[in-house]
C-alpha cells in the first residue's frame, strides 16, 4: 500500500514537473518568436514620412533688407535667432524653442536692425536706415549675449541690372562658422573682404575678375561663388571664408545665349555644403566636396525620399518645362515642399508641409530639422519641423478633378461645356466651351491633406495672401470660401478657393459671372462628399446686390430710367435693373473702356481703347452707329452735338477736339489747339464752347462751325487750365496758382485771383463761394463776386496721388487733405466742424446725397456719414478699391471696384 502511494506520489511530482516544464518551453518559444519578429520589423525599411512641427516663434519684424540680402533671423546648430520690432534679438534653442536669451537693442543707436546672421560662436547683428548705405556690424558672444565687437561698413545701395556685367546680384553680407564676407559694390570693381567672426578685424581683401556676373551663397565653412563672365563661360567656385584664397573651381555648360548680358544666375547652399546653382534654364546640384551630383535635365519631379539629406530648399514639387527643371515658383500643388538632394542618386526628395510654397522660404536645416520662415500676412513665423521616420508613408485618395464638377452644373452657366483632363499630372480639369468665344472654366484639386486640420491651415494661410493681395468678392465670402479677382498683363480672370475636410480646391474662369454661379455647386458637392449632412454656410447678405463684370470698373455709372449703365475694363457695356441688377443687355466693344460714357436721347455713348467709338439703344443695346476714332478724356454730349478729343497718332501731345452729329456719328467739325493738350478735359458747351489746355490757354469756339471765337492766356506756357461754368460764368484755375472768372458771353475777365500753390484740380462753386484745392492739401475759399480770399484750411501730409475734392451742402464743405482725413468745414469761416482720418487716404467722394456724406478710403471701404456729426452710420466693405465716385440714384449708391464688382448699397439717410 506504502508502494502505490509513492507510485501515486511519484505520479503527481513528475505531472507537475511536465507542467513546469511545458511551460519554460513555451516561455522560451514565445521569446524567440517575439525576438524574430521583432528583428523581422526592424529589418523592414524606415523611410521619411512627414515634417511634424515642434514648435514656432513670431518673426514679424521686417525680413531683413533687400539689397544686403539679409535675413531678420538666422539659424545654426547651436541657436536660431530671431530679430523683433523693437530692436531685439531673441536667442532660442533649436530643439525646443525655450527662450535662452535676448540680446539688447544698442541704446546708442536704435537704428532698426536690417540683419542677423551665425558665424560659428558668435551672433553678427547689422543695424542702420534700411534706405542707407552706411550699416553698423556687432557681434555678439553667441552662448553669453555679451558684446565682442563693432565696426561699420559701407554697402552700396544701387541694385544691379540682371544684364549689367561686372556686377554682384548675391546677399552682400555672409557668414560660416570660420567668418564673414562683405560685398561692399554690387559692380566693378567688385571688392569682397573677411572679417574675424570673434574680432570684427578684416583677415583678407580680394578683387573679383572684371566683366563678370557674380552671386553668391554661404554653407557652415565655405563660400560658393556662381560667375558668368564675357565669352559665354559659366563657372562655379569654392573659396576660404578667412583667406579668400579660392579651393576648386568647375566650368559648366551653358545652353543660354550670352546676349545681353546672359542668363540669370542663382545659387543655394544648406549648411553641410550641397548646391543648387541656376543659370537660365540649366540646374546644377553639386556635393560639399564639388561633385556634380546631377543636372536639371536628370531630375524628372520631385519624389518621395528613400534617403534624407539635409534640406536645400523649400519649393513647389513639380516641374515647369520639358527638361524637368524643379522650380521653387511653381503655383501647383499648393504646399511647400521641403527638398533635400539624394547624395547617391542625386535625385531631389521632398515631403510637403501645411504652408502654400509661395510663402515660405527655408532659414536653416540639419539631417532632421527644418527652419522655415512663413510670410503669411499678419502671422509672419519662424516654424521648426522635424523629420519623423516610418516603414509606410500616409496615402490620401485624391478625387478626379473633372468629377467634382458635371455638364448639369455648367449649363447654369452655359449649354454644351464638355471636361478635358490635365494631361501633365496634375489634378486639374478644364472645362471647355462649345464656341471659341466662350470663357474656359478650370477646376484645380490644389491639395488633399491628411487631416482636416492640415487642410484648414493651409487654406487659412493662402486665403490670408489672397486678401492681402488681391481683390476679393466680401458678398460671397463664408468659412472655406473666398472668391477673389485677379489682374494680370495677360488679362483679369475670377477665382475661387474651397475647403472642406481634407480637400482644398481651386475654380477660375476668365468669367466672373462663371465663377460666381458654380462655385456655391462644387462646394455642395463637396460637402456632400467629404461632410455629409453639412449645410453651407450663408454668406451675410448685404443692403443691395452686386454683379460681377470681368474687368476693373472705373468709369462713373449712369443711372437713369431704372437702369444702371456701367462699362468695365474689358469693353463692355451693361444696363442692369437699378432695383435688383438683373442684366438688361451688354454689349462688347472692341478693347477697354477706360473714360467715362455718356447717356442721352435714348443712347450710350462708349469708346474703346482701340479706336471704337458705338452708339448704342438704351432699350436693347443694339448699334445704333459706330466708327473709327480713338477718343481720349470724358464723352460730352450737349446742345445736340457729341464732343471728343482724339489725337493722330495716338501718342502725341497734340489733340483735336472733334463734335459729332449724336444721331448718325457724322463729324461736323474738328478743332486743334495751337499748344500741347496731355489730359483732355470735358469741353463745356452751350452758346459758346469753351475748352481748357495744357499750354496756359483757354478757348472760345462757336459751336456750329467749330471756328476759334477767342482765346485767352490764363497761365504760363506750361500751365494746365481747368474750367468750371456756373451760370453766365466760367471759372478757370491754371497750373500756377492763378483763378480767373469770365463772363461766357462776352469773354469779358470779371476778376483774378492767385492763390500760394499748384492747382492740378477743378475748382466747386457753391452760394457765393469759389472752393479751390491745391496740390499739398490746402482748400481755399474765394468770393464768387470778387474773387477776394475768404479763408484757407491747411491739411498738408504725404499722401501720394492725391487728389483734392470737395462738396457742400448745409453750410458746411466737406473736402479731403493730403493727410489722409476728411474734413467738415464752415463755409463762411472755414473753422473745422468735425474730421475723420480714413486709412490710406480718400479714394473717391465726399458726395452729398440723401441726407448723408458719401466717400471711400483707399482700403476699399464706402462710408456714409452723418452731415453734421462725422459718425458713420453704415460702412460697406468693397473687397477691392473703388474706383468711381459714389452715383446716388433711387434709394441706392452705385459704385465700381477694381474687383469687378457693381455694387448697389442702399442709402443711409437719416
Amino acid at each position: 500500500m506504502r508502494d502505490r502511494k509513492e507510485a501515486r506520489q511519484g505520479r503527481e511530482v513528475l505531472t507537475a514537473r511536465g507542467h513546469r516544464s511545458a511551460a519554460i518551453l513555451l516561455v522560451v518559444i514565445l521569446a524567440i518568436c517575439s525576438a524574430v519578429s521583432r528583428d523581422n520589423v526592424t529589418r523592414l525599411p524606415r523611410v521619411p514620412v512627414e515634417w511634424r512641427a515642434l514648435w514656432s516663434v513670431p518673426a514679424d519684424a521686417e525680413n531683413g533688407v533687400e539689397f544686403l540680402g539679409a535675413p531678420g533671423h538666422a539659424v545654426s546648430a547651436r541657436a536660431v535667432t530671431v530679430a523683433t520690432r523693437q530692436g531685439t534679438v531673441r536667442i532660442h534653442d533649436p530643439r525646443t524653442g525655450a527662450l535662452q536669451r535676448t540680446v539688447p537693442a544698442d541704446p546708442a543707436q536704435p537704428a532698426p536692425i536690417t540683419g542677423v546672421w551665425i558665424a560659428g560662436d558668435t551672433l553678427v547683428v547689422a543695424r542702420g536706415e534700411p534706405d542707407g548705405a552706411e550699416q553698423t556690424l556687432y557681434g555678439h558672444d553667441l552662448a553669453t549675449g555679451a558684446p565682442l565687437w563693432r565696426r561699420t561698413v559701407i554697402t552700396a545701395l544701387r541694385q544691379p541690372r540682371l544684364g549689367d556685367t561686372g556686377s554682384y546680384h548675391g546677399p552682400r553680407i555672409m557668414a560660416t562658422e570660420h567668418g564673414i564676407l562683405v560685398f561692399e559694390q554690387p559692380d566693378d570693381p567688385l571688392d569682397i573682404q573677411a572679417l574675424d567672426a570673434r574680432t570684427g578685424t578684416t583677415t583678407a581683401r580680394v578683387t573679383y575678375p572684371r566683366s563678370c556676373r557674380l552671386t553668391g551663397a554661404a554653407t557652415a565653412r565655405t563660400v560658393w561663388l556662381l560667375s558668368y563672365c564675357q565669352g559665354n563661360e559659366l563657372r562655379l567656385a569654392s573659396m576660404d571664408p578667412r583667406t579668400l584664397r579660392q579651393g576648386w573651381t568647375r566650368l559648366l555648360p551653358s545652353s543660354s545665349s550670352p546676349e545681353d548680358g546672359g542668363p540669370p544666375i542663382g545659387l543655394t547652399a544648406n549648411a553641410e555644403g550641397y548646391v543648387h546653382a541656376r543659370a537660365g534654364e540649366d540646374d546644377f546640384f553639386f556635393g560639399p566636396d564639388g561633385r556634380l551630383l546631377y543636372t536639371g535635365s536628370q531630375a524628372v519631379k520631385v519624389t518621395d525620399p528613400d534617403r534624407w539629406n539635409p534640406p536645400l530648399y523649400t519649393g513647389s514639387s513639380t516641374v515647369a518645362n520639358d527638361q524637368g527643371r524643379a522650380l521653387r515658383d511653381s503655383t501647383w500643388p499648393l504646399p511647400a515642399y521641403v527638398i533635400s538632394v539624394d547624395p547617391g542618386t542625386g535625385r531631389l526628395g521632398g515631403l510637403p508641409i501645411d504652408l502654400p510654397a509661395h510663402l515660405v522660404s527655408l532659414a536653416g536645416a540639419s539631417r532632421d530639422m527644418a527652419f522655415v520662415f512663413s510670410d503669411v500676412p499678419g502671422d509672419r513665423r519662424l516654424t521648426a519641423y522635424r523629420l519623423s521616420y516610418g516603414t509606410t508613408r500616409p496615402k490620401t485618395a485624391w478625387p478626379d478633378a473633372c468629377g467634382l464638377l458635371t455638364g448639369r452644373d455648367l449649363a447654369a452657366f452655359a449649354d454644351g461645356y464638355r471636361p478635358a483632363p490635365a494631361t501633365d499630372g496634375a489634378a486639374k480639369c478644364d472645362w471647355i466651351p462649345p464656341a471659341d468665344d466662350g470663357a474656359v472654366v478650370s477646376l484645380s484639386v490644389e491639395w488633399v491633406s491628411s487631416s482636416d486640420a492640415s487642410a484648414r491651415k493651409l487654406y487659412t494661410a493662402e486665403a490670408a495672401a489672397v486678401e492681402e493681395t488681391g481683390d476679393i468678392d466680401p458678398t460671397t465670402e463664408a468659412p472655406g470660401f473666398l472668391s477673389y479677382t485677379v489682374a494680370e498683363t495677360n488679362g483679369f480672370y475670377g477665382a475661387t478657393i474651397i475647403n472642406v475636410g481634407p480637400v482644398i480646391v481651386r475654380l477660375t474662369s476668365s468669367s466672373r459671372q462663371a465663377v460666381r454661379l458654380l462655385s456655391p455647386l462644387l462646394r455642395d458637392h463637396l460637402l456632400a462628399r467629404y461632410a455629409p449632412g453639412v449645410r453651407a454656410p450663408a454668406p451675410v447678405r448685404e443692403r443691395g446686390w452686386s454683379f460681377p463684370t470681368d474687368a476693373a470698373v472705373r468709369t462713373k455709372q449712369v443711372v437713369t430710367g431704372g437702369v444702371v449703365y456701367a462699362t468695365s475694363g474689358d469693353g463692355t457695356v451693361s444696363a442692369l435693373d437699378a432695383a435688383t441688377g438683373a442684366v438688361r443687355w451688354r454689349y462688347r466693344t472692341d478693347g477697354s473702356v477706360e473714360d467715362d460714357h455718356v447717356v442721352a436721347h435714348g443712347t450710350v455713348y462708349a469708346a474703346g481703347s482701340t479706336g471704337r467709338l458705338v452708339a448704342l439703344d438704351t432699350g436693347t443695346g443694339r448699334p445704333r452707329w459706330d466708327r473709327k476714332i480713338t477718343a481720349f478724356g470724358d464723352l460730352v454730349v450737349a446742345a445736340g452735338r457729341l464732343y471728343l478729343w482724339t489725337r493722330h497718332p495716338a501718342w502725341s501731345s497734340k489733340a483735336e477736339l472733334v463734335a459729332l452729329d449724336p444721331a448718325s456719328g457724322k463729324q461736323l467739325w474738328s478743332f486743334e489747339p495751337a499748344g500741347d493738350v496731355l489730359t483732355p478735359e470735358p469741353v463745356l458747351a452751350g452758346d459758346v464752347v469753351l475748352t481748357g489746355s495744357d499750354h496756359g490757354v483757354m478757348y472760345a469756339l462757336a459751336p456750329t462751325t467749330g471756328t476759334e471765337k477767342r482765346r485767352y492766356r490764363l497761365g504760363a506756357e506750361h500751365d494746365r487750365i481747368l474750367l468750371l461754368r456756373a451760370g453766365t460764368t466760367v471759372y478757370a484755375t491754371s497750373g500756377n496758382g492763378d483763378v480767373t472768372a469770365l463772363d461766357v458771353v462776352s469773354g469779358e475777365v470779371r476778376w483774378r485771383s492767385r492763390i500760394t500753390g499748384t492747382i492740378s484740380f477743378r475748382p466747386v462753386v457753391a452760394g457765393r463761394t469759389v472752393y479751390v484745392g491745391d496740390d499739398e492739401g490746402t482748400t481755399h475759399a474765394l468770393d464768387a463776386a470778387t474773387g477776394a480770399p475768404l479763408w484757407d484750411f491747411q491739411a498738408k501730409g504725404d499722401q501720394p496721388m492725391f487728389k483734392w475734392s470737395a462738396t457742400v451742402v448745409g453750410g458746411l464743405v466737406y473736402t479731403v487733405g493730403r493727410d489722409r482725413t476728411l474734413y467738415a468745414l464752415d463755409t463762411a469761416t472755414g473753422k473745422m466742424r468735425w474730421r475723420l482720418p480714413l486709412p490710406g487716404g480718400r479714394d473717391t467722394g465726399p458726395v452729398a446725397a440723401d441726407g448723408a456724406i458719401y466717400v471711400s478710403d483707399r482700403e476699399g471701404t464706402l462710408y456714409a456719414l452723418d452731415p453734421a456729426t462725422g459718425t458713420a452710420r453704415s460702412r460697406f466693405r468693397t473687397g477691392g478699391t473703388v474706383e468711381t465716385d459714389p452715383v446716388v440714384a433711387d434709394g441706392f449708391v452705385y459704385i465700381g471696384s477694381s474687383n469687378g464688382n457693381i455694387y448697389a448699397w442702399r442709402t443711409a439717410g437719416p
